[in-house]
């Protein structure tokens, strides 16, 4: 007598809560996974809507002012509200197992275990490489709204031939290496306050360091303020992301500045631990590959970014309730012997304060 499908259905239903831990889940926090460690530890769940919308004050009305006694007034209230908006995009990924495999294995506890435990550590792993490309990369288009908004997106560049550090950050460079000033809604060009800091570097030196310095003092601006922000309860943390040949030169000017690794150069406001990991102002300087060989989309040239990246204003959403949502195992008409399981999710990063989401540092653009 042959075996049912829906016998077959509720063996792996019932098999895969008990898998052991994934060599996936291994990876998801692991270093090397970036993004998705930010998604699993610091990502904020929302609810309705059909994409993510949030509402700002750039600036006030400005109504204060010093009077003379009698002086007369003239009450006004301004418009100084403003709505940020992205939309939400959706993931997935799936796996499959054929209904002979699953009969040679379902005997076999280990076999059974194995086989689907490789098919799902296939589909998952596929799925954290592609959130890691593109939590580093501008979306395709300006009217893109299949892939995420990257770091990138909302912690721009300088503008081509600019090497003035400031709050410049206005131009987003896409992938089709078409620009536009406008981020998740608002012209940067025409709302200064929803410019990020930027500045240029060429090597790795004091100078960089002194960039830092004067970075990390002017991103700590209160503008624009966030009403009624969900994320403050959020502790998430700061960090300086790079590329490997910065993070080795970094490594370097460390080890130069405080041979004995006591990690007291408070000078250089620089150290590196006994791992190897430097620190910039007590902020770890994580390494990641997708930002090796980075160019500028729009004239190909090297940039070399530094990002560093404060999770409290720049916020990876996800919807609640279809977040890494598993389906249940589902035959095909056209492969009626294939069991296959969906793996789904929708989810886009907003930044809610350019100005202090963080800065860039990176290679002059030259046009």
């Amino acid at each position: 007598m042959g075996v049912k499908n829906a016998d077959l259905v509720d063996l792996i239903e019932t098999t895969l809560p008990d898998l052991p831990k994934q060599y996936f889940e291994v990876t998801w926090t692991n270093n090397d996974y970036e993004a998705c460690r930010i998604y699993q530890q610091d990502r904020m769940e929302v609810d309705g809507g059909t994409s993510i919308k949030r509402k700002l004050m750039l600036s006030p009305t400005g109504n204060a002012r010093y009077r003379r006694l009698f002086d007369t007034d003239e009450p006004a209230v301004g418009d100084v509200m403003h709505e940020i908006e992205v939309p939400w995009t959706q993931i997935g990924t799936h796996y499959s197992w054929d209904k002979v495999e699953i009969l040679r294995n379902k005997n076999s506890a280990k076999g059974f275990i194995r086989l689907l435990e490789t098919r799902r550590i296939d589909g998952l792993w596929s799925l954290a490489d592609l959130i890691e490309e593109r939590f580093w990369k501008t979306p395709d288009t300006a009217t893109d709204d299949l892939n995420p908004y990257g770091v990138p997106y909302y912690i721009v560049m300088l503008d081509a031939n600019s090497t003035t550090a400031g709050f410049s950050g206005q131009t987003i460079r896409f992938q089709n290496a078409a620009t536009s000033t406008v981020c998740a809604g608002l012209d940067a060009a025409t709302y200064t306050q929803w410019k990020n800091w930027a500045a240029t570097y060429t090597k790795v030196d004091n100078s960089l360091l002194k960039t830092f310095r004067t970075a990390f003092l002017r991103t700590k601006f209160k503008a624009p303020l966030m009403l009624n922000d969900p994320a403050q309860p959020r502790n998430a943390a700061k960090r300086i992301y790079t590329d490997a040949d910065t993070a080795v030169s970094l490594q370097e000017l460390a080890d130069a500045k405080d041979d004995n690794h006591t990690g007291k150069e408070v000078l250089g406001n620089i150290r590196m631990d006994d791992g190897g990991l430097v620190y910039i102002n007590r902020l770890p300087v994580v390494y990641i590959n997708q930002l090796d060989g980075v160019t500028d989309p729009v004239t190909a040239g090297a940039t070399s970014p530094i990002y560093c990246v404060d999770f409290n204003k720049f916020i990876p959403y996800v919807q609640d309730g279809y977040w890494m949502e598993e389906s249940e195992p589902m035959t095909d008409r056209g492969q009626h012997t294939t069991f296959t399981i969906f793996l789904d999710g929708s989810h886009n990063n907003l930044c809610t304060n350019r100005r202090q989401a963080g800065f860039v540092i990176h290679k002059p653009i030259v046009s």
